[in-house]
């Protein structure tokens, strides 16, 4: 269900139940960064939203997508938006 095209979400590799739990949280947080960077030329806002939840999914993670009200695209056209967020990472 995202909500803004390119929604996503970075995730460890390796499994932590809560985000605080992940013992390099610093490079952890600069993937999040950089995802976000790249979701501003994308997408052609500057405004991106984050999120940090955990109640539904056990698996530490962070949502990071464009403001839904300011981004450009189809928010369903997963393959695509993918495309262009590692094009402009």
């Amino acid at each position: 269900r995202p909500l803004s095209p390119g929604h996503a979400l970075v995730i460890p590799k390796k499994h932590h139940r809560w985000v605080w739990d992940v013992l390099e949280a610093g490079p952890y947080f600069e993937v999040a960064r950089k995802v976000a960077l790249a979701q501003q030329k994308a997408f052609g806002t500057e405004a991106i939203h984050s999120k940090i939840v955990g109640e539904e999914v056990p698996h530490a993670h962070i949502w990071v997508y464009p403001d839904p009200e300011k981004s450009q695209g189809d928010k369903m056209a997963f393959s695509e938006n993918a495309a262009v967020i590692r094009a402009a990472l």
